[in-house]
C-alpha cells in the first residue's frame, strides 16, 4: 500500500509557526509524502526556515479576499491544487482576517479528511461553512469555545508553536538582547507589537501608549515591531516617538520576535497573540520577565475585537494581561505593569500554561485518517 499523501498550507505568520512546529515530527514518522503550500507572508517565513513551500497566489498577485462574495477565484485555484496533488488528508493553518489559501483548501477538499492548527483560542474561518473536520487547539477552554462558536470538533494538544521554547535559556536571551539594546540597569523597556493594518484603532492606541510612556516612564526605551503584513507602518510610528522625545528601537525586520519580547519589561499590543509568546517565554523563566498591557483604548479596536467574537484578549481571564479601555487607563496600567507585584503575578499565571505540546497525537491522528482513505481508494480501484 502506498504512503498517504498530505497537503499542508499556511498563509499568515501564526499559521507558518504552527506548521513549522509539526513538520519535523510529520517527516520523522515516514507515514506521509508531503507537499507544503503557502502564500505571503507565511511563504517568506517558511522559505527562511528552509522549508521550500510551493508559492500560492492568484493570477493578479492577490493571496486573499475580504469576503465570500469574491472567493470564486480562490476556490478555483484551490481545486486545481487538490487535483494536482491528490492528497489523502489536508492540514491547514487558521487565519481570521479575510479568506485565503487555508479556507479555500478546506472548501475544495471534497471527501478528504481535513485538520486545522488553531493558534488563537476559539478561532476558525471558512468558506461556505466548510470548517476543518478537526481542530487541534491549545486547551479544553479553546476546544469548548471552538465547538460552541462553529460546531466544529476540537482536540486539546497544547501550544504547538511554543513547544520549542522548552529548549530556550530565556534569562540568557533576555540579558543578551538587553545588552544589544544598551539598556542600563533600571531603565524600562516597553514593547509595542502591532497587528495587521486592517485592525482599526491601532494608530490611536499607539499614540495613547506614547503619551503614557512620556508621563509614567519618560526614560523608557520603546521596542517597536510592526506586523509582517504591514512593515511599512514602522516609519510613521517612529516619527510619533521622535516627536514625543521617546527613544525607540525598530525590530520590524528582524526574523524572530522572541529576543525582543524577552527583553521587554512590559509588552503592549491591541490584542495580538504575540502576548502569548511573551507568556510562554515567561513560563520558561525561573524569574519574572514583566507583564502585558492590552491597548483597547480606541473604540474602533474594541468594536472590531468584539465583532470577531472575542470578549477579551486571550489570557486576560487567567491573569495574563491588563486591559486598558481608555486613554487614561493606558498610563495607569503601564505604571502598574512596571511594578514588581504585577511582574510576579504575571509570572505565576504564565507558569500555569500547558507545559508541553502533544505533537505526536497530531501526527498519529492525521496519519490514521490519511491511511484509512488510502485503503478506501485502493479498495475501489
Amino acid at each position: 500500500m502506498r504512503r498517504a499523501r498530505l497537503l499542508l498550507s499556511a498563509r499568515d505568520p501564526a499559521g507558518a509557526a504552527q506548521v513549522r512546529a509539526v513538520l519535523p515530527a510529520l517527516r520523522a514518522s515516514r507515514r506521509f509524502t508531503m507537499r507544503l503550500v503557502a502564500s505571503e507572508p507565511a511563504l517568506e517565513m517558511l522559505d527562511a526556515a528552509g522549508e521550500s513551500p510551493v508559492a500560492f497566489a492568484l493570477p493578479d498577485g492577490a493571496t486573499h479576499v475580504a469576503a465570500e462574495a469574491s472567493a470564486a477565484p480562490l476556490l478555483a485555484a484551490a481545486v486545481r491544487l487538490v487535483r494536482a496533488h491528490e492528497p489523502d488528508a489536508l492540514l491547514v493553518g487558521v487565519s481570521s482576517l479575510g479568506l485565503g489559501l487555508d479556507e479555500a483548501l478546506l472548501a475544495a477538499a471534497g471527501d478528504r479528511p481535513t485538520f486545522a492548527l488553531q493558534d488563537y483560542p476559539g478561532d476558525a474561518n471558512a468558506i461556505g461553512g466548510a470548517y476543518a473536520g478537526l481542530y487541534f487547539v491549545r486547551d479544553e477552554a479553546a476546544a469548548r469555545l471552538t465547538q460552541s462558536r462553529f460546531g466544529a470538533r476540537a482536540r486539546p494538544v497544547g501550544s504547538l508553536r511554543h513547544a520549542a521554547y522548552a529548549a530556550l535559556d530565556v534569562p540568557a536571551l533576555r540579558a543578551t538582547t538587553r545588552k544589544r539594546l544598551a539598556v542600563r540597569d533600571g531603565r524600562p523597556v516597553v514593547g509595542f507589537f502591532a497587528q495587521p493594518a486592517a485592525i482599526p484603532g491601532q494608530s490611536d492606541a499607539f499614540e495613547h501608549l506614547v503619551a503614557a510612556v512620556t508621563e509614567v516612564a519618560p526614560g523608557a526605551l520603546v521596542v517597536l515591531r510592526e506586523h509582517p503584513k504591514s512593515p511599512e507602518h514602522a516609519q510613521a510610528r517612529l516619527a510619533v516617538l521622535r516627536a514625543a522625545g521617546v527613544e525607540a528601537y525598530d525590530t520590524s525586520h528582524a526574523e524572530h520576535a522572541e529576543p525582543w519580547l524577552a527583553a521587554c519589561d512590559v509588552v503592549t499590543t491591541c490584542f495580538s497573540h504575540t502576548s502569548m509568546d511573551y507568556a510562554f517565554l515567561s513560563a520558561q523563566s525561573e524569574s519574572p520577565l514583566g507583564a502585558v498591557v492590552f491597548l483597547l483604548s480606541a473604540p474602533a479596536t474594541r468594536s472590531f475585537m468584539r465583532a470577531a467574537g472575542l470578549a477579551a484578549p486571550d489570557g486576560v481571564e487567567t491573569g495574563l494581561g491588563l486591559c486598558a479601555g481608555s486613554p487614561a487607563e493606558v498610563a495607569r496600567l503601564l505604571r502598574t505593569a512596571l511594578g514588581e507585584d504585577a511582574r510576579r503575578a504575571y509570572h505565576a499565571a504564565s507558569r500555569r500554561l500547558p507545559a508541553r505540546a502533544d505533537i505526536d497525537a497530531i501526527v498519529r491522528t492525521v496519519a490514521e485518517a490519511g491511511e484509512a482513505r488510502v485503503r478506501r481508494v485502493t479498495a475501489h480501484t
